[in-house]
């Protein structure tokens, strides 16, 4: 499951885990790798994807599997070290800030809706899908923008003179 986010102006985002434990579900809330598949699902909710999607591994370190009868070559990535991926779960709260429907009229304020977002699995590498080829590391638009993840450390690190010596 992958939930798109687009975050609007007036909006308070929070970010929190699931009250679901390792104790009450018998797991460590980790679904271990997420895949990115190059079609759009409307669908929400479970599925059978270990009976009906089965990826193997090539000899090459790729994976070919099908879905709805057509084939996907893949691409094992890992999550960069210091981050974590999480699937997350949106919900959103209305919060009124105007005490009246009078003080709402007067006031140039708009209302915010407060968003939440709760973690239902994580997950510590994804695997980048396609139709027709492996998913290469230097023209695949998803893998590209992870290596601006190590670009931006360095760029944001200390260049004082001491440390350039």
């Amino acid at each position: 499951m992958i939930l798109d986010m687009i975050s609007q102006p007036n909006d308070v985002v929070n970010l929190r885990e699931t009250k679901r434990s390792s104790a009450e579900n018998g797991s460590d809330n980790s679904c271990g790798s997420l895949h990115l598949l190059p079609c759009a699902i409307k669908y929400n909710g479970p599925a059978k994807t270990e009976t009906y999607f089965l990826p193997i591994e090539q000899p090459d370190g790729t994976y070919e599997a099908s879905f709805r009868g057509r084939q996907l070559f893949g691409r094992k990535i890992n999550i960069p070290d210091l981050y974590s991926g999480h699937v997350v779960m949106e919900t959103a709260i209305p919060t009124n800030t105007h005490d009246s429907a009078f003080e709402s009229e007067i006031t140039d304020e708009p209302e915010t809706e407060q968003r939440e977002l709760l973690t239902v699995e994580n997950f510590d590498e994804l695997m980048v899908w396609e139709h027709d080829r492996v998913p290469a590391v230097d023209d695949d638009e998803f893998i590209a923008s992870l290596e601006w993840i190590d670009i931006a450390a360095s760029i944001h690190a200390d260049c004082s003179s001491a440390s350039l010596a």
